[in-house]
């Protein structure tokens, strides 16, 4: 490694270090009542879907072939319906939104305030609301024999409830920072689930979009 590259590497490291303080001093004033708040929105969220997915695996054993691609819609729906990306879910918007205007918010100092078009949260949710048009809008024609899309519903429909689950059990134990990557990683999960495959391209590519905005959710 020569000079200049060892400097940059030095830099780099040093804005992470920057960027982790910044990040652990937001988390830090958030209270154990904001905490607990978002932690119960968050897991009724998880709650809810693993009803909804019971339902739609259930429901999937008698659907006629030709309601897979209106089933897989529906499915994919409810999913990000179900997602904690609501300002319930989150500690920053219990704490200081409403009567603070985001006075003193942390995630906004570290992220942009999200009612800002270039902030963190506004990329990705604008990303994940055209994922959901997308969704709703597609009528491409499933390109797979009617066994194997049902098998591909099947176990996005099973791998979506098994995050959910452990979505739930993690919650318990972490603070406000560890909540937030929880959700991060969450959302990227659970957006994985998503049976892209039986999807025109603009739903696929729509997916794509959204797991890089959030890069930078947290």
């Amino acid at each position: 490694m020569d000079g200049l590259s060892a400097i940059m590497v030095f830099y780099f490291y040093m804005h992470m270090a920057d960027r982790d303080r910044q990040l652990a001093d937001a988390a830090s004033e958030i209270n154990s009542q904001t905490l607990q708040a978002a932690k119960a929105a968050v897991s009724a969220s998880c709650m809810e879907y693993l009803r909804w997915a019971d339902l739609f695996s259930l429901r999937l054993e008698s659907l006629p072939d030709g309601q897979l691609h209106k089933f897989a819609r529906a499915f994919s729906l409810t999913l990000l319906g179900h997602l904690p990306a609501r300002p319930e879910t989150c500690p920053f918007c219990i704490q200081y939104g409403h009567d603070k205007s985001c006075t003193g918010c942390g995630y906004g100092a570290t992220h942009g305030r999200c009612d800002a078009a270039t902030s963190a949260f506004s990329l990705f949710i604008e990303a994940f609301q055209e994922l959901g048009r997308e969704v709703f809008q597609d009528t491409t024609e499933i390109g797979f024999a009617a066994d194997e899309a049902r098998q591909i519903l099947y176990s996005a429909i099973a791998a979506s409830s098994e995050r959910a689950l452990r979505m739930q059990q993690d919650l318990p134990s972490v603070g406000a920072r560890g909540l937030m990557e929880l959700k991060a990683d969450y959302l990227d999960a659970m957006i994985c689930q998503i049976p892209v495959q039986l999807f025109g391209e603009a739903v696929r590519e729509r997916s794509r979009l959204v797991r890089e905005a959030l890069l930078d959710y947290w």
